[in-house]
């Protein structure tokens, strides 16, 4: 079967940013996945049906379209906690094209001025808090994928419950 999903990892700075391949796949998709803020991010010419992720989160709008030219939206690298990697699980590789884009990690540790390679990446995003547990250190540097605007209190809590209350914490936000 040839591919008729494509995945899209896109940044904040929108249409302009993609390549030429994930800009030709949007416009020629009969169908568009994302979050609002996501769809926000494409302009006038994309005539797709544009469509919001279900809460709860669903794939099956998705699959239900198998076949037909479909984009999924994903910030930036769709198969680091992302979308792509939950629809690898149930899509055959050769119905579906990946686009990435600069993960949110990347972008973070370009922010922050941390080498990638010495930081723990780590999503709470659909995960307990707890998870952060085994990585807690004195000198550890995380860079922790968030699942909501009140994801950075309640690691904050953790850290003051396992005596790491002086720790600095830094909000980024809108990545990609």
């Amino acid at each position: 079967m040839s591919p008729w999903l494509t995945v899209v990892g896109i940044g904040e700075d929108g249409f302009s940013g993609l390549g030429k391949n994930a800009r030709r796949a949007l416009l020629n998709a009969a169908q568009v996945f994302g979050s609002q803020r996501q769809l926000d991010l494409l302009p006038a010419c994309i005539r797709a049906e544009r469509l919001t992720w279900p809460s709860p989160f669903s794939l099956a709008q998705v699959l239900a379209l198998r076949g037909q030219p479909v984009c999924v939206l994903a910030s930036g690298d769709p198969m680091l906690f992302g979308v792509g990697a939950s629809l690898a699980r149930v899509v055959e590789n050769a119905e579906m094209h990946v686009l990435p884009s600069p993960s949110s990690f990347s972008l973070a540790a370009a922010r922050l001025g941390w080498a990638l390679q010495d930081v723990t990446t780590l999503s709470v995003v659909a995960r307990p808090v707890a998870a952060l547990n085994a990585h807690l250190h004195s000198g550890a540097r995380l860079l922790v994928l968030s699942n909501d605007g009140s994801s950075p209190a309640t690691v904050a809590a953790l850290l003051r419950e396992r005596g790491f209350g002086p720790s600095r914490i830094s909000v980024l936000e809108r990545l990609g």
